[in-house]
């Protein structure tokens, strides 16, 4: 998303725009184009798929003020050609909460084709004059390719509705897959609840796939969605489940260098050219922490004012570094460190600095525990031995 515009920001969200939505704008206006006017059919496609993306941002602003609701903070709406993605900086905690934040975004497709369907029929029959019901319904559908005020009612009524039934797919992570993932979360563990709702998801993407190698694009775009997406959601899950069970006392480093205030930068360099670290507490004259210099500040700060200066100089103050208790999870530090975006969050006791945890720590404690977890998972699943005698 490092190419998005910020348009607004509202209820604190900040709605941004994809540089590659002028591409979906450009086939708006090329579609209805090819009319008598041109130049007026060019500016109805525009407007045609600008009104479309209202009804987009309406039902991802469903998802994000539920999920504020319920204090999950949503920082952006960001609008591609595809749709919409509501950033959320973490998972509800419980599977109804997923489940009513899943279903907010189709909902209110709903709504709005309940609210412009009428108005659409009649304005369509005023122009129609007589006529059964049937043939009303016929009239509009073909008006709705038209350049003209009922044919945009009657485009935006059935697209919104198509829209709400599209995101109840159960194609993992798709609102369906969630209101799929949320269902299976309340009656198993939530990582297999995950498992099978991405497989599902997957099924469909290769589905949806299928159907559009028929010169479906915006299919082909969606399905490659589904299946990345998916994976990448499992892989999030199972890394916090593994974090689930350790504390942030466990996790500290002992060993752990430290650098003070009236130290040169290139003391900081050396140690991240001779050490694997690359997070460094920093501290006063009188052993109080005071600060964090992280590898990426650094590189920062090496390229816009070279080595020159001391650490207290270029350090990240204490106050902006985010805290935990020692008896915190590594999966609620994961979320500390999400939620304020940080890469390093400092473990106190009582006020007193025991020591910092990085995303460098996190990843390897993945890796490790989690390649144990696996072997303990996989050799419960296996039938124990019996003997014949």
């Amino acid at each position: 998303m490092g190419s998005s515009v910020r348009l607004f920001r509202v209820w604190g969200i900040d709605v941004q725009v994809h540089w590659s939505f002028l591409l979906i704008l450009a086939y708006g206006a090329f579609i209805y184009s090819g009319r008598s006017n041109p130049l007026a059919g060019a500016l109805y496609g525009i407007v045609v798929i600008l009104l479309l993306f209202v009804c987009v941002l309406l039902h991802e602003f469903g998802h994000a003020l539920v999920a504020k609701y319920f204090k999950v903070n949503v920082p952006t709406i960001t609008l591609l050609p595809i749709g919409g993605v509501a950033q959320l900086e973490r998972m509800p905690r419980q599977p109804l909460q997923e489940f009513l934040i899943a279903i907010a975004g189709p909902a209110v497709n709903f709504v709005l084709t309940l609210l412009l369907l009428p108005i659409a029929l009649l304005v369509v029959g005023m122009g129609m004059g007589s006529g059964s019901f049937s043939s009303l319904l016929v009239y509009a559908q073909a008006r709705m390719m038209t350049p003209s005020l009922d044919g945009l009612l009657v485009y935006l009524a059935f697209t919104n509705f198509a829209l709400g039934l599209f995101n109840l797919l159960p194609a993992f992570p798709m609102d369906g897959g969630r209101v799929l993932r949320s269902l299976l979360a309340m009656a198993m563990p939530y990582v297999r609840a995950t498992r099978i709702a991405v497989m599902v998801g997957r099924l469909m993407a290769v589905l949806l796939a299928f159907v559009g190698l028929g010169g479906n694009i915006m299919l082909l775009l969606i399905a490659f969605f589904v299946y990345v997406g998916g994976r990448g959601e499992l892989e999030a899950v199972e890394s916090r489940h593994v974090l689930k069970d350790i504390r942030a006392r466990q996790a500290l480093n002992r060993e752990a260098r430290q650098l003070y205030t009236s130290e040169p930068i290139d003391k900081a360099v050396d140690l991240i050219m001779t050490t694997y670290q690359a997070d460094f507490p920093v501290f006063d004259l009188g052993s109080n922490f005071v600060g964090v210099l992280t590898r990426p500040h650094l590189v920062g700060v090496l390229r816009t004012q070279g080595r020159e200066g001391r650490i207290v100089d270029v350090m990240i103050p204490a106050q902006e570094v985010p805290v935990v208790g020692p008896e915190t999870t590594l999966a609620d530090v994961w979320d500390k460190m999400m939620e304020n975006g940080s890469r390093v969050v400092a473990v106190k006791e009582q006020g007193r600095f025991l020591g910092l945890i990085t995303l460098d720590d996190i990843s390897e404690l993945i890796q490790v525990v989690g390649a144990t977890k696996e072997r303990e998972e996989k050799q419960a699943s296996q039938p124990a031995p019996t003997a014949i005698l």
